[in-house]
């Protein structure tokens, strides 16, 4: 940051020196501030010092309220050990070389955005990546039924038919104004039975200990990594910009590779190279640091 605030100074004194030259009253200006053995139309050098220093501090107090003004954000450099838990769905291949953990949530229009390309990198790498789901409730108490669905349909494992479901019925015109009425606890219960669940077990999971707290641990286990909104990916521990296929393709055909040359088994990768050596929570950093 100081370096940024000496360039900036710097920078703004020479263009205040240009702009003072066309001024008629610059030379004697220039005359008061210069001191003995000064060259004619040259500050001081201790004048200069001086004015360096009073930019710097303003621009440290400009500094002090953009910091607070804008939050710090997740270091992208980093690779996290963002975990599987118990109770989080998993969709693809079981014993994946490139594990995305996704933050989803189903009344998040942006997150709809990008469902239909999550579903074409599964196509694309059937035998090599799979997705694990976790939920971050935005738009309140609405959001919650469709969340502890999929919790409750990976228990019978249908976590991948449940999420086509809820896709196609909350937003069945694509990216737009949501059909909340599909996102009720009776509308996700009524899925269940075309996709061909258990239904009163799915109802009993829906309302039981373990994916009530799945919903809130899922949130606590994002923030603690830095996630603040949806849709967001780690690809391999990586946090990722949601973007078209293209993009995914390029993050995981390079987890891919690190992965084949690790020597380290498919099934085991995830724990052994991601987990074992990732950080264990965000690191954060601000644009305004050095």
């Amino acid at each position: 940051m100081r370096k940024l605030l000496l360039s900036i100074t710097a920078a703004t004194l020479v263009v205040g020196c240009q702009q003072d030259k066309k001024d008629p009253s610059w030379s004697k200006g220039a005359e008061r501030d210069r001191g003995p053995g000064a060259s004619m139309g040259a500050p001081a050098s201790g004048d200069v010092e001086a004015r360096l220093a009073r930019l710097e501090k303003k621009l440290d107090k400009i500094a002090g309220f953009l910091k607070q003004a804008v939050p710090p954000e997740l270091d992208k450099t980093q690779t996290y050990a963002v975990p599987i838990e118990p109770n989080d769905p998993v969709i693809g291949a079981k014993d994946a070389k490139v594990t995305i953990v996704e933050a989803y949530e189903f009344l998040c229009p942006y997150c709809s955005m990008i469902a239909p390309t999550m579903e074409q990198l599964l196509a694309a790498y059937p035998n090599d990546v799979r997705i694990v789901p976790k939920y971050m409730v935005i738009h309140g108490p609405p959001a919650m039924p469709s969340g502890l669905a999929m919790c409750a349909a990976g228990k019978q494992g249908k976590a991948h038919e449940m999420q086509s479901a809820l896709w196609s019925g909350i937003w069945p015109q694509g990216p737009g104004n949501a059909n909340r009425e599909k996102a009720t606890a009776e509308a996700v219960e009524a899925m269940a039975g075309t996709i061909g669940l258990n239904v009163e077990q799915f109802k009993a999971d829906m309302n039981g200990p373990e994916c009530q707290t799945w919903l809130q641990q899922s949130g606590r286990t994002l923030q603690k990594f830095g996630v603040g909104g949806t849709p967001s990916f780690f690809v391999n521990g990586k946090p990722a910009q949601a973007g078209d296929l293209d993009s995914f393709k390029k993050l995981v055909d390079a987890e891919i590779k690190a992965a084949n040359e690790s020597g380290i088994p498919a099934a085991e990768y995830y724990d052994k190279a991601i987990i074992a050596k990732g950080k264990k929570e965000a690191v954060m950093i601000s644009p305004f640091d050095d």
